[in-house]
């Protein structure tokens, strides 16, 4: 049986760690981008959106979030997930099933009851790993318009 992880906030010195996993994931490293979102994490966003998750006092997965209130036309504050990556040596242990519940947790925690993200039409694995999770499709539609600059 896998060993669970530790979930804690995202700290500056997780970059390198983060880089890695996107890296290894995706065959990207975007160590500038990085940096950048870290940072902004810090300065204007709530500690308890972003988080990572440790096996054995290594980051393996992180999650950034944020929350907002009144946002489009919403009554109530809500949270968002923005992003989710997992080492994939450690995919399929639970690793960001975790981080989502400590996520949801501290939404609940925070007087936030609404939870959103986004997953594309063709991500079938995201879109069932979040509904195992309870989430559903929402009231609200995403649009988009390209342009061209």
């Amino acid at each position: 049986m896998a060993k669970a992880p530790y979930i804690r906030n995202i700290r500056k010195e997780d970059l390198a760690a983060i880089v890695e996993i996107e890296d290894r994931s995706t065959g990207v490293s975007r160590r500038d981008y990085w940096e950048k979102r870290i940072d902004m994490y810090e300065a204007i966003r709530p500690s308890w959106t972003s988080v990572v998750a440790e096996v054995d006092n290594r980051v393996v997965g992180f999650l950034l979030g944020r929350a907002g209130e009144m946002e489009f036309g919403l009554a109530d504050p809500v949270a968002w997930i923005e992003t989710i990556g997992v080492d994939p040596a450690y995919r399929r242990q639970g690793i960001a099933a975790k981080m989502v519940e400590h996520f949801n947790l501290s939404a609940d925690e925070h007087d936030i009851y609404t939870v959103f993200t986004l997953v594309g039409k063709s991500n079938g694995d995201m879109e069932q790993f979040f509904a195992k999770r309870g989430f559903a499709q929402g009231e609200m539609r995403h649009f988009q318009k390209r342009v061209k600059i």
